[in-house]
């Protein structure tokens, strides 16, 4: 269970640059609005209400702004890894478990895994965690559902999104050795992509009710070869089929795009360095920046406002008024990528970044809420 919930905290083109910003443009600070528990991992929104989700060493919890604590128990172990909101405003998240098992698996191979971090074997008394569980909560912390999935090997779900077409899932398989992708709706055979190295970070739903993927390939897919040492990657996927397949990638790095939203901003990293693009629906690229960080930019929407956090590590060219470094910056984009207003907090790491049209964009940063 460590190794795996170490995984979740691990995971060329030629594009016009935004650059532009009104000189006028201050970053101001963020406002702290609430203190959470320093473990959790990541936020989402529903209405006025904020919950914030995480792991402890047997099993996961999420935590209203209330302070209503909620454990998620599921199997002999389990985690939480990803969550969203359906249209009635009700919490779904979703994780992992482990199953009694005797015997002992070997650690997952460290394919997709920039940080080096160090797999160790499961206990002998446990399997990996191949249950999918989910949770749904009303928005008081009311427990409405509890259910569980049984797969065929490990996983670590990513990205769960709930709309009209049901639950939908994505996230990262073992495959011995390594990890590839796996996509499903609940209770439905899951569609798989990569052998073993890719995985699937986000998803969304295109227009025409097919699922955009995004996240981190080493392997060729489709048509599609692998053009640096990793690279990011949108996928769509149709009727249980990957029919399209696009590439980020930068010679002698390693790529991936880590969260989109519905209109396809994507929030990624080359390496260190942050990357916010915006695609169109074809795939093309139609504006991007790169920023100086220690890590990925992280993206959300609100009808036509664009969002943007990462941690800065330097100036920033399409900001000249910035020149702070080591602090979260959160930029807001319009449609041309334009940036519109920028804020900032001196936390020390961006846990998550969520926004709708009643908080406008919140990041959870090293147990600490934020508003701009």
């Amino acid at each position: 269970m460590k190794r795996l919930i170490a995984a979740i905290a691990a995971l060329t083109i030629i594009i016009p640059g935004t650059d532009t910003a009104d000189a006028a443009i201050i970053a101001k600070p963020m406002t702290q609005i609430a203190q959470v528990d320093r473990a959790a991992s990541g936020i989402v929104l529903s209405g006025n209400q904020i919950l914030v989700f995480g792991n402890r060493e047997k099993n996961g919890f999420a935590q209203l702004v209330s302070g209503l604590a909620l454990e998620l128990s599921c199997g002999v172990e389990s985690f939480v890894s990803a969550a969203t909101t359906d249209i009635e405003g009700n919490f779904y998240l979703v994780g992992a478990a482990s199953n009694q098992n005797v015997g002992t698996l070997p650690p997952i191979s460290g394919v997709l895994n920039p940080d080096n971090v160090q797999s160790d074997p499961v206990s002998s008394n446990k399997s990996d965690a191949s249950m999918l569980c989910m949770w749904k909560f009303d928005t008081t912390g009311k427990l409405i559902e509890n259910s569980n999935m049984q797969l065929e090997t490990a996983v670590i779900p990513t990205s769960i999104m709930v709309d009209k077409f049901g639950i939908t899932i994505a996230g990262a398989s073992y495959s011995n050795p390594g990890f590839n992708s796996f996509l499903l709706n609940w209770n439905e055979k899951p569609t798989f992509i990569g052998k073993n190295s890719t995985q699937i970070l986000s998803i969304s739903r295109a227009n025409d009710g097919s699922v955009v993927a995004v996240g981190q390939s080493r392997e060729k897919l489709l048509d599609k070869v692998l053009r640096g040492k990793a690279d990011g990657f949108l996928a769509k996927v149709k009727n249980g089929k990957l029919v399209a397949v696009q590439r980020s990638s930068d010679l002698n790095a390693s790529r991936a795009w880590r969260s989109s939203t519905s209109n396809l901003l994507l929030g990624g990293n080359s390496n260190s360095t942050a990357v916010i693009t915006k695609f169109a629906s074809n795939f093309s690229p139609t504006w991007t920046d790169r920023y100086p960080s220690n890590g990925s930019a992280s993206t959300a929407n609100v009808g036509n406002l664009n969002y943007g956090a990462f941690y800065s590590t330097g100036a920033i060219r399409a900001l000249p008024s910035w020149k702070r470094k080591g602090a979260i910056i959160l930029l807001t984009f319009d449609s041309n990528g334009k940036i519109t207003a920028a804020s900032y907090s001196t936390a020390s790491k961006l846990n998550g970044l969520a926004a709708n049209s009643t908080l406008g964009p919140v990041i959870l940063a090293s147990g600490f809420i934020y508003r701009a």
